[in-house]
Formats: structure tokens, sequence, C-alpha cells
């Protein structure tokens, strides 16, 4: 089981995460006028997604790490 501190950083990553989402649906669904603005919107979605990918990339380790610090304890 996680410490306290995992548990909080693990929640604001999940925060993070959900938000980050919001942001990528309401730039999904931003109207575009021309083909500048739609390179634009792309570019600003690949942002997005890749600073998701981070953060979940991030949550992943930071489990698996906690995992074996907790199995490691001597009793």
């Amino acid at each position: 089981m996680p410490d306290k501190a995992i548990q909080k950083r693990l929640k604001m990553m999940k925060k993070g995460i959900k938000d980050l989402k919001k942001q990528y649906k309401k730039v999904e669904f931003r109207p575009c006028q021309n083909d500048a603005e739609l390179r634009v919107k792309d570019e600003e979605l690949r942002e997005i997604m890749d600073k998701v990918y981070a953060l979940e990339k991030e949550q992943d380790r930071l489990i698996l790490d906690s995992g074996r610090i907790t199995q490691n304890k001597p009793v």
C-alpha cells in the first residue's frame, strides 16, 4: 500500500490528466478557418497528448516503484 505522500501525488497526477483531457476536448472542437489554423490546432492537440502520456508514464512508474519499496521493507 503506497504511503500518504505517494497517494497524494497520484491523486494530483490523476487530476492533471483529467484537466488535460478536458482541455484536449475544447481544442478539438474549436473551428478552423484555413490550413494554417488547422496546423496550429493539430500541434496544440499533439502537445496536450504528449503531456498526458508523460503524466501517465510517470504515474505508472510511481505505482511500480512504490510497490517495489514496500515489498523490500524488513518486517
